[in-house]
């Protein structure tokens, strides 16, 4: 269903985020070079890196391991940040992986698919990582996938209108009530971050690929200061 508000579509998109047999296959193979709706790939980070590994058991809210399971919203008193920082134009990230955007559907409605492979020899916590992009304006379905059928997402998002046709986005993934391992990217493995709206003129599948900064948590400090300066909204799922 499509024209739901941004909460909604949340709630919709995470409540069934287990992933599809299809498309778990399709996040770990390579983009078809021919297809007009599906970008090249893309590279960043440090194919070496070190990530504090959180303790606790799921449901021990005051443990590590739920540190971004509940958030809150973090409004700004100006205008954001986002609309003076000068915008990203390669991929960037501060842990090593590809990246490729794929489109489907048309000139009313469609969902771009960012698929992010881990290119490093270590496992990688997508847990409170940080998506920074800029992409059509006026989203209204959005959640996160991965080759593993589990996960039970929660996110802090934010859209922030340029006022051409295009926004920025902010999305911070959390997960609650599941192991560590079922938070995790094993190396060659993919995840899928997904945006649903009506495409605009204005930006193209290149440029929204090469817009996204993204951040892992490596510290355990949940990129909170990152979500606070950018003052997203907590969704429910």
């Amino acid at each position: 269903m499509r024209g739901k508000s941004t909460g909604l579509g949340l709630a919709a998109s995470l409540g069934t985020v287990t992933l599809l047999a299809g498309l778990a296959a399709f996040a770990g193979g390579s983009p078809a070079s021919a297809d007009p709706n599906t970008t090249t790939p893309v590279s960043a980070g440090p194919a070496d890196f070190t990530q504090a590994v959180a303790t606790g058991q799921p449901s021990q809210y005051n443990a590590p391991l739920e540190r971004c399971a509940n958030g809150t919203d973090h409004p700004l008193s100006g205008a954001n940040p986002l609309l003076s920082e000068p915008p990203t134009t390669h991929f960037t990230s501060n842990v090593g992986l590809s990246e490729y955007v794929t489109f489907t559907g048309n000139q009313w409605y469609g969902d771009w698919n960012f698929v992010f492979t881990n290119t490093t020899s270590h496992v990688l916590s997508t847990d409170c990582a940080v998506l920074v992009f800029r992409a059509p304006s006026g989203s209204d379905d959005h959640g996160y996938t991965a080759t593993q059928s589990y996960g039970h997402p929660q996110q802090d998002y934010l859209e922030v209108p340029r006022g051409d046709g295009t926004s920025f986005y902010v999305a911070r993934l959390g997960f609650h009530d599941v192991p560590l391992d079922q938070r995790q990217i094993a190396p060659g493995q993919s995840f899928t971050y997904s945006l649903g709206g009506v495409p605009s003129t204005a930006i193209s599948t290149e440029q929204i690929r090469d817009s996204l900064a993204f951040t892992a948590d490596l510290d355990l400090k949940g990129n909170e200061s990152l979500i606070e300066h950018y003052g997203t909204d907590r969704l429910t799922n």
